[in-house]
Formats: structure tokens, sequence, C-alpha cells
């Protein structure tokens, strides 16, 4: 039978396939710096005899067909520094002076193709991203994270779990299947993107190139669940101003004449809350009413440059990730501006001198139904092999999903063999006895879909 046969193939390959996970972690691929590791797993596909290209992202293109998502090139040295007001755009782009570095040159996606027998069969995109974060805070890794460096069943490294596990899996599964001489009657497109943290506009370049197909599965981290879509996200910024006065001068007689930011940020942080409270009151997802449709992060805060005198100037930014019931992009936009307008109503400093807000990022949120063929599919694949049917969840957190579904037009859904709870910090691991059973259910998965 069949499926027993691609079930042992996957076993026989079992230390292989750490073998595999270990090389492409210790190839150092930090966002901006992709180049080395799609050259690996280009090699690797073509070795496996499918049709490999590499192309870089054409960021005039995305900002010319997807002028509401495209988002400004990152590189792990200089993120986030261009903010925006309404949308980011080429143009400002191009003004920012920041092109020689904030590009995709030496940055090319990887796409494999498997041809099928027949134009009738059904096809599927395999995806997940190269890139990874920064390693910083460097000091407080206890494991190199570039040695793969394994210790009570876990494998540590920049990238383990977020997202070159779900890497690997994918090409084992499709090396398993050649190997076996399986013949299938629809394509099988494996898409190794670059720069999906924070930009997302690898998958972007691929949709934009017309690569489409039947349905897509993004193995990145969901230990071996089954993700239904992915919120949306927004990363803002709040300057707040102040007027600059030595300790000695903040009073004039009883008049307050030293305002610092900093004492007005309050008003601002109290203000914000209150709106995630009312939107987390107002909006419940119509299938999982137990998980709260808007999360606000505060991440970071700075201003002032003295001791003794009052902050001229504070900057709080942060994060809201949402779920697709709260609104779109623009809308949680303005309940961003909304916020501030009511913390300004309360302070008559912050409305003789309002603070600006502006954004630095965002991510369309997207939803599959969990009726969909592929979901179906794949938890009928993860059954068994696990004897268990996977749950469902659905995201909190942004993913190159949003662009398959919302511009690609393709039913897609997210499974992987990583723990997002490691991904993004110091002493990321998987487990890896993870691993195997992920790819038998991918392996499975690509079999039923497209044979």
């Amino acid at each position: 039978m069949i499926e027993r046969k691609i079930i042992n193939k996957v076993e026989e390959k079992r230390e292989k396939i750490i073998e595999l996970l270990a090389t492409l972690v210790k190839i150092p691929s930090l966002t901006g710096d992709e180049l080395k590791a799609q050259e690996f797993v280009a090699a690797y596909l073509r070795d496996l005899g499918l049709k490999v290209a590499l192309s870089e992202p054409d960021i005039k293109e995305l900002f010319e067909k997807y002028p509401d998502v495209a988002q400004y090139p990152s590189h792990w040295l200089h993120d986030l520094i261009l903010p925006y007001q309404d949308l980011p755009s080429y143009g400002d782009l191009v003004k920012s002076g920041k092109m020689d570095v904030l590009n995709y040159k030496n940055r090319p996606n990887v796409v494999g193709t498997w041809k099928g027998s027949s134009k009738a069969g059904r096809s599927l995109i395999l995806n997940g991203h190269i890139d990874t974060v920064t390693v910083e805070p460097r000091d407080e890794w206890t494991h190199d994270p570039f040695e793969a460096e394994i210790e009570d069943g876990k494998m540590y490294g920049r990238g383990v779990s977020d997202m070159k596990s779900g890497i690997v899996a994918a090409m084992v599964a499709l090396e398993c299947l050649i190997e076996l001489g399986v013949k299938l009657r629809g394509d099988v497109i494996f898409e190794s993107v670059v720069n999906e943290e924070h930009a997302g506009n690898g998958t972007l370049a691929c949709v934009a190139r017309g690569i489409t197909a039947d349905a897509a599965i993004i193995t990145e981290p969901t230990k071996n669940t089954v993700r239904l879509g992915n919120a949306g996200g927004v990363y803002w910024g709040i300057k707040v101003k102040g007027r600059s006065k030595p300790t000695g001068a903040r009073w004039r007689g009883r008049e307050q004449d030293g305002v610092s930011a900093i004492e007005k940020l309050s008003r601002v942080i109290d203000s914000l809350l209150e709106m995630e409270q009312k939107l987390n009151d107002k909006y419940r997802h119509p299938h999982i009413p137990d998980q709260n449709s808007f999360s606000m992060v505060m991440g970071r805060v700075h201003g002032g440059h003295y001791d003794t005198v009052t902050a001229s100037e504070c900057t709080l930014n942060g994060s809201a990730y949402f779920g697709s019931e709260v609104g779109s992009v623009a809308d949680v936009m303005e309940y961003i501006r909304g916020a501030i307008v009511e913390a300004n109503r309360k302070d008559r400093w912050l409305v003789e001198v309002p603070p600006e807000v502006f954004f630095l990022h965002h991510d369309d949120p997207s939803d599959i139904d969990e009726k969909e063929p592929i979901i179906q599919t794949l938890q009928s694949a993860a059954e068994r092999v696990t004897g268990e049917r996977p749950p469902l969840y659905r995201g909190t957190a942004a993913c190159d999903m949003r662009h398959l579904i919302n511009q690609g037009k393709i039913p897609t859904t997210v499974f992987g063999p990583g723990w997002g709870d490691q991904i993004h910090k110091p002493d990321e691991f998987i487990p890896i006895d993870s691993m195997v059973p992920s790819v038998k259910v991918l392996a499975l998965t690509i079999y039923d879909w497209c044979k």
C-alpha cells in the first residue's frame, strides 16, 4: 500500500532529516543576508529533479500592483527606519535615500516546480521563508545560534523553529515521494521566500509573478497542528512633545512652565488600553469566541536627555494584532488615531501640542473556512500519522498566508513542526521528535491532494 510505503520511507530518513536541518541552521540567513541559504535550497531542489528558478522581488512592481499591502524592504541591520502616516509608497522609498540598503539585490526567492502529469490534477504550493530575525541580545544565548547544538532532545539555533524546520520538512516530504517513484497528476510548487520577517514581500512577489495553485500550505511553526487564518498587524509609534525647562525653572511662580513629554505619556497609554478593552468587549471571532480579537503591545519607550531637564520629546512604540472581525488595517489605524484624540481631549497641553501618530508596518488579516478541502485533506493525513485529528486554531500573529489568501486568492493553511512560542528569542529550539511526524503528514497530504 502506497501510504505505508510513504511512511516507511520517511522513517528511513529520520537521521537525514536532523542532519539536513542542522546544515541549514548553520547557514546564517538573517533578513537581508539570505543568499547563501537560498543557494543551498536551490541546489537541493535541483538534485531532486525539480525545475528551479531564482528571482529577486521587484519592489516597484509590488507597490504598483499592491499599494495597500506592499511594504518597504527590510534588513536586519536597518529595520523599521521608514515611518509613514497613511501607507508606505515607492516614491517615499526613493526619496528616503536608503534604497542602497533597503532592496532585494542578491536576495532571491527560490521556486521549485514538480510538474504533474495532467492539467486536471489539483496543484499545491508549499511555502516557507528562509530569512530569520537577528540573534540579539546575543549574550542571552547559552547555545551558539548557528551551530545547531542538540541537548536533551532539542536542537538549538536561530531559525530552527522559525522556520528552517518547516522548509526541511517540506523538502524531505517531496524527496520521499520522488524516490518512491510516485506519479502525481497535479503540480507541486515549492517556494522558499525572502523577507517574510517584517515585510512579507517575498511571498507577495511570487503572487505578483502569477504563481498560483489550487491550495497552499505554509510550513510555519504550529507544533504540527492546523492554523485557520492569521491576525492582521499594525506597528505604530506615538511621539509626544514637551517643553524643556531645568528643574529650577519648571515652575514660574504657581504656574507650570516646564512640561515633560514623559509625564504626558500616561494619558496616551491609558487611552490605548481603554481602546484595547473596548474592542475586545465588542468583537468576538464567530468560531473561537474565547480568544480575544485585539491585542495591543507597548514595546519600547524612549525620550529625554538629562535628569535635570523636562523631556522635550518622548516616543512610544508598539504593535497591535487583530482579527478580521475587528476590521481592516485602515480601521485599526483609525482606532489608534482615535485613541490619541481621546487622550488629547482630557489634557490641555495635549490639545495645544497634539502627539504625532505614525506607522512602521502593517499586515492585513486573513481567514480560511475549516470546511475547505485542503484543511480536510491535511487533517486526515495527520490523523493517520498520529492517531488523532489535529486541533484547528486561529493564528494570533501575522504570516505570509495573508498574501496567498487575500492577493493570490489561494485557499491556504499553516502546518509545520516548529514551536511558535520559541521564535525570535534567545536559545530558540525545536524538539527533534516533532520533525518526522511533520514530514509524514506533509508527504501524505501532497500525495492525497495531487494524486
